[in-house]
């Protein structure tokens, strides 16, 4: 089983730097925060953001970092997500649908644990394959 130490890099909360980001796919937010908290071997996401149209959107799961794929809360989005901790500065993500990965995130730590980048990919409605950057700077 995973523990996740409370002195876990990723744990606190995130702010959305929208002029260091780059969509390819979608609008980029114009402001956003990226909570992580511990959960014993859980970690618990919770992200809100709004556009420059002043809409506001938010999403939370909760994942357990060992590789493995498990039901994801949300069925419309995804049936499945898998969390990966490739090492202390790189914590990855999967969803899945049908049986086939829809998307995939990368939270890389940067200077010293004060600058996450998350880097989203997958394929668009279409089926154009896309990635979003996207820079947060930590606020705890």
């Amino acid at each position: 089983m995973t523990h996740i130490a409370d002195n876990d890099q990723f744990i606190g909360t995130w702010q959305l730097q929208p002029e260091l980001s780059v969509y390819e796919f979608g609008d980029p937010p114009a402001e956003g925060l990226y909570t992580i908290r511990a959960g014993n071997d859980t970690y618990l996401f919770e992200i809100a953001w709004e556009t420059a149209a002043n809409q506001s959107f938010s999403a939370a799961f909760s994942g357990i970092p060992d590789g493995e794929q498990y039901p994801y809360e949300d069925p419309r989005v995804a049936e499945a997500l898998s969390l990966t901790r490739v090492d202390d500065l790189t914590l990855d993500s999967e969803t899945f649908k049908g049986g086939s990965q829809v998307a995939h995130a990368r939270r890389e730590l940067l200077e010293d644990g004060r600058v996450m980048r998350v880097t989203q990919s997958g394929c668009s409605p279409d089926g154009t394959v896309f990635s979003n950057v996207a820079y947060y700077h930590r606020l705890d």
